[in-house]
């Protein structure tokens, strides 16, 4: 979903920690009770999410790394 700013609201987490493994780190805001990872529209964020759907091969530890660390910030965000 896009929003008037020109970011994209993501709620899957794991599509977020796979971007943020990649260098995209993305903005918290509140919608409701959700807290929702926003990220710049970029041609690189299009291309992310398109191999992200493809299934790669991901160093796990530094996947879990980057799926703790946004998990935390989202519960802080709340």
């Amino acid at each position: 979903m896009k929003k008037e700013n020109g970011n994209i609201c993501i709620l899957d987490i794991h599509l977020a920690s796979f971007l943020s493994f990649n260098g995209i780190s993305p903005q918290f805001s509140k919608q409701g009770t959700r807290v929702v990872f926003e990220f710049p529209s970029s041609q690189k964020l299009y291309n992310l999410q398109r191999t992200y759907n493809e299934n790669p091969s991901v160093p796990v530890l530094d996947f879990v790394h980057h799926l703790r660390k946004l998990r935390s910030q989202m519960l802080s965000a709340r």
